[in-house]
């Protein structure tokens, strides 16, 4: 199940390049590793929740919520698979910065360092990464048509730009400039084989897709073949 260790030791397992992840604030102000904010099978909410009442949630499979810590303790096994931290959006301003600055404390006494990069919708977010560490890598998050263009992210000090299919399908120039700037790309959701051919084709730079093993497999067989 996603944002589990297990599901990370799977990615690992299958030789990805990085894993993203989610992080929430619980109704207690403490961070956790979930996707939310519905818990599944239930009407209840990560942020209606305290941090021991979502640890002891059961998850599909008979899961749990790992803590930031047990994450990353997990993610250092692999040095060279970067971890992808999500921000989720929290409904304040003071809530968004306690779990920004939470997070990055812990990556900071984990020595994390280059593994860790972050990742969010909220350009405040990506503000406030910058503010803690101005040398974090960061990836602004978008969707649609409207999106940002890479001289932007260049302006903004994001190292990289996420854009769905449909914003990508409806802005290709920004690959090209993306490349010419020097700022990654990413695709997601990358779940079937034509979104990734698109994906290389238009040279977009990562696939982010729920299925790790079988993406991995695909693209060396296409890499082999070019």
């Amino acid at each position: 199940y996603e944002n589990t260790v297990k599901s990370l030791r799977y990615a690992q397992e299958a030789g990805v390049d990085a894993v993203e992840f989610d992080v929430q604030l619980t109704s207690d102000n403490k961070v956790i590793v979930f996707h939310g904010p519905k818990l599944p099978g239930s009407d209840l909410m990560i942020y209606d929740m305290t941090f021991e009442q979502a640890r002891a949630f059961k998850l599909p499979y008979g899961l749990q919520m790992p803590t930031l810590e047990e994450y990353f303790k997990q993610a250092k096994k692999c040095p060279e698979i970067s971890v992808v931290l999500e921000f989720k959006k929290q409904k304040t301003l003071e809530r968004n910065r306690t779990m920004v600055e939470q997070a990055m404390a812990v990556a900071k006494k984990m020595n994390m360092g280059k593994q860790v990069e972050y990742t969010t919708f909220s350009e405040t977010i990506c503000r406030m990464i910058h503010e803690i560490d101005p040398s974090a890598k960061v990836i602004y998050i978008s969707t649609g048509v409207h999106v940002r263009d890479a001289a932007y992210a260049k302006s903004q000090g994001y190292n990289g730009i996420s854009y769905d299919l449909n914003a990508w399908m409806n802005r290709p120039e920004i690959a090209r400039q993306a490349r010419e700037l020097g700022i990654e790309t990413t695709l997601w959701m990358a779940n079937d084989y034509e979104v990734i051919d698109w994906a290389i084709l238009h040279d977009i730079d990562y696939v982010s897709t729920d299925f790790p093993a079988k993406a991995v497999k695909y693209m060396t067989g296409v890499k082999e073949y070019r």
